[in-house]
């Protein structure tokens, strides 16, 4: 009897032991499990809503006087904000609170943005406007009409929208080897020869788009020497006589013709000698037009007018 009841003690013990309750646990659970199974709704929110769900940022990164910057929100709409646009740490006025035209600021300024809720301010990051690049405003090869004597240069204007001054660096060539650095073409050029000039903007920081201009010498005009004191008409009182001088910068041979000039006046087609017998009792005055001819195409013109009196 007494060995049954100690049997009966010691089962009780153990089913106590075995008892599936354990309040003991409770105490030690997370905060985040319970926030996470609704225990405590303050958890609840407070896991939910955070700053760093909250962003503003400025597009592009790249700014430049003459940009138009966006603005690209995360976690709220930028009509919930009220945004304000900082040039140097200073408030700005821009028409659209979404966009910022850099036109008003200057090179080396720094542009920022903010927009303020309810409960917070959120700033974007820093954006630097930086330098601008030079261009070629107006460009062309000068002269327009090419002749003899002249010299190819290249009238080119440039700009720069922060305000630096413009340098303009040249590169010539004449049937592709080089031909200068300055602003007219560095060597002689006659017909056939191709030219090429390169044309760079530079503001002191950076070069601009260059521009390329490319042009063939096309056949070169005869010229006509006017010397007053050496080529001078000639008149006997019965004869005259006058010699047209001329020169081809393309070394063409060149010929001679009239176009106007008084019945009986001839001219020699190969020297350009102008020869008159003149009329008897001729009294008055003459206009004489001549041309001189190359042979490609080029023509030189000159007319002249004198009076005279024959003596027979």
């Amino acid at each position: 009897m007494p060995l049954r009841k100690f049997f009966c003690c010691a089962g009780l013990l153990i089913l106590l032991s075995c008892s599936p309750e354990k309040p003991a646990e409770l105490k030690t659970q997370k905060p985040q499990e319970a926030a996470a199974k609704g225990v405590s709704g303050e958890a609840e929110t407070h896991a939910i809503v955070s700053d760093s769900s909250y962003s503003l940022s400025i597009t592009p990164a790249q700014a430049y006087r003459g940009s138009t910057l966006s603005l690209i929100q995360i976690g709220f709409n930028l009509s919930d904000a009220k945004i304000e646009w900082l040039v140097n740490g200073n408030p700005v006025i821009s028409e659209f609170p979404s966009q910022f035209k850099a036109a008003e600021t200057k090179k080396g300024d720094t542009v920022q943005a903010k927009a303020m809720l309810k409960d917070r301010e959120i700033l974007s990051g820093i954006v630097k406007v930086k330098n601008t690049l030079p261009v070629i405003s107006k460009v062309k090869i000068m002269p327009e009409t090419f002749k003899a004597g002249d010299t190819l240069y290249v009238d080119v204007t440039g700009s720069d929208i922060d305000g630096d001054e413009v340098a303009i660096l040249y590169e010539w060539t004449k049937n592709g080897e080089p031909a200068g650095k300055e602003k007219q073409i560095g060597v002689p050029i006659k017909r056939g020869d191709k030219i090429s000039v390169k044309i760079t903007p530079f503001d002191g920081e950076g070069y601009g788009k260059p521009f390329i201009l490319n042009s063939e010498i096309r056949n070169l005009p005869p010229v006509i020497i006017e010397d007053k004191n050496s080529l001078k008409p000639h008149f006997d009182g019965n004869n005259f006589s006058y010699q047209v001088k001329a020169i081809d910068p393309d070394n063409d041979t060149l010929t001679y013709s009239l176009k106007t000039a008084p019945s009986g006046m001839t001219i020699e087609k190969t020297t350009g000698l102008i020869q008159w017998t003149v009329p008897q009792d001729f009294k008055g005055k003459v206009s004489v037009t001549f041309i001189v001819n190359d042979g490609h195409g080029g023509e030189a013109l000159q007319s002249f007018a004198f009076e005279l009196t024959t003596t027979r």
